[in-house]
């Protein structure tokens, strides 16, 4: 059997292309198909005798699943390969969408697409985007916002989901789209593994123990160096430990991290509002008399424009001009500012150009979720803090589309489901204020360490450490 290459570093290229490109399909598959059931909940809501608050369970259970069961997902990619993991999603997501075609009630429903057909999704995307950030580094942002840009197929899956409905009404629609997502089966067997040098520290901390990137050599005096080696001997065998259990478990060390619980907090509550108005946006232009014709094209102008967005939010934040946490929060306070005034359109223009604001903020700050949480926490706990990210999301999205609806029940109108939108959009923003100001500690802390240690440098002495390099260590914060 061949032995397995193992990479000092991510490649930032290689398979990793191909990788993008699989990730890229099975993103238009998940939540091309997702986005697009807004064209169905009137079908639903009038077929069924629903509730809008009722039939919004549907897609809000199928995607707190989708995003919940990453937690459970990253541990069977890690125990049995993300390829054979991803492949049975992509049946088992088939299999969902087909068996919905039998539905009687609203609670089949409920099993069937928001059960079933959300843990296949889970399976197919938590492992698959874990794996693109192994590949990639200094293009991970870029990449990231590339392959996610995929969930823009809505600006072609809505119209055509509208005429499959229109022709073969919605159980037909269903069973083709099932047919559609056996694509995922073909992105999964894409997905080659990658072994990378931070996933096999050693124990002994020799000069030739790898070194990430980013670290660097300790070099002090001998009181340093004392005090330093120990602390590098310490993170060895803290980093070896995790290498060896913790990757195949839930990491519950995350939950002790100020900045991941920070992060994780916020993306909760932006989660809450995340698919608000691409469930309602419909429904409610229907309602503010735009022919149910022209409705779904709102949805297909906010997919164009998140495609856009995504591609873009990635390249820029590599550019590092601000960092990837301050783009984030811009995005986020945009998307409040356009939920806020979500009132004022009345007109089919109008609802056009918030489609635009609605595609351009979403696919803003979406992309840079899994490059903040692997800043966050490092390449090494990336898999798991990203499982425990899509945690948070999947309870915010489980609770927003319904108590939206709820809202549009008591009031019959939609714009207070955009308020309460906009306004956890805004409740989102204090958490990550508190994440940058520690962020700035850290990086100070981190700058005035190495000036201490540089200042102890004596040039007339050799290397008295034995250029010992340091293990990346995540501290307290």
């Amino acid at each position: 059997m061949r032995e397995k290459r193992v990479h000092d570093r991510p490649p930032d290229g290689g398979w990793g292309w191909i990788i993008l490109i699989s990730n890229f399909v099975m993103c238009a598959c998940v939540f091309g198909v997702q986005k697009s059931f807004g064209v169905f909940f009137v079908e639903f809501r009038e077929y069924f005798g629903e509730t809008a608050g009722g039939t919004a369970w549907i897609n809000s259970i199928m995607s707190a699943v989708a995003h919940g069961g990453g937690a459970l997902a990253v541990p069977l990619s890690v125990r049995f390969g993300t390829r054979p993991v991803v492949m049975v999603g992509g049946v088992l997501s088939c299999l969902g969408l087909v068996l919905s075609t039998f539905a009687d009630s609203i609670l089949y429903l409920y099993f069937s697409l928001g059960v079933l057909t959300g843990l296949s999704y889970a399976m197919v995307f938590a492992p698959s985007v874990a794996m693109l950030g192994r590949y990639f580094d200094k293009r991970r942002a870029l990449v990231n916002g590339i392959a996610l840009s995929g969930s823009g197929a809505t600006f072609a899956l809505a119209p055509i989901c509208q005429f499959l409905e229109q022709e073969y009404g919605w159980r037909g629609a269903l069973l083709l789209l099932g047919g559609v997502t056996l694509n995922l089966c073909v992105s999964g067997a894409l997905l080659r593994p990658i072994v990378l040098a931070a996933d096999m520290v050693s124990r002994d901390p020799s000069p030739r123990t790898p070194v990430e990137p980013g670290e660097q050599l300790s070099i002090g005096t001998s009181e340093d160096c004392r005090h330093q080696n120990d602390l590098e001997r310490n993170n060895i065998n803290e980093q070896e430990s995790f290498s060896r259990t913790n990757r195949k478990h839930f990491d519950v060390t995350l939950l002790k991290k100020r900045r991941f619980l920070l992060f994780a907090t916020a993306d909760l509550l932006s989660s809450f509002s995340y698919l608000i108005p691409y469930v309602h946006v419909v429904p409610c232009a229907r309602t503010r008399g735009i022919d149910e014709t022209k409705a779904p094209f709102l949805l297909s102008v906010a997919g164009i424009t998140e495609v856009l967005a995504r591609v873009f939010s990635g390249w820029f934040s590599d550019l590092k001009i601000i960092s990837k946490l301050h783009v984030y929060m811009i995005f986020i306070a945009l998307n409040a500012l356009a939920c806020f005034l979500f009132p004022l359109a009345t007109s089919y223009p109008a609802l056009l150009a918030y489609s635009v604001a609605m595609g351009t903020c979403t696919g803003g700050f979406r992309a840079l979720i899994m490059p903040l949480v692997a800043d966050t926490v490092g390449v090494v706990r990336m898999p798991n803090a990203f499982g425990l990210t899509l945690v948070c999301e999947g309870i915010g999205i489980l609770l927003g589309p319904p108590v939206a609806g709820w809202l549009y029940d008591a009031t019959e109108n939609y714009n207070s489901s955009f308020f309460v939108a906009g306004g956890c959009f805004v409740a989102s923003l204090v958490p990550l204020c508190g994440l940058s100001y520690l962020n700035r500690t850290h990086k100070r802390d981190s700058i005035n360490f190495a000036e201490t240690l540089q200042d102890n440098v004596n040039p007339s002495t050799a290397d008295p450490c034995g250029s010992v390099p340091l293990v990346e260590h995540e501290t307290s914060f």
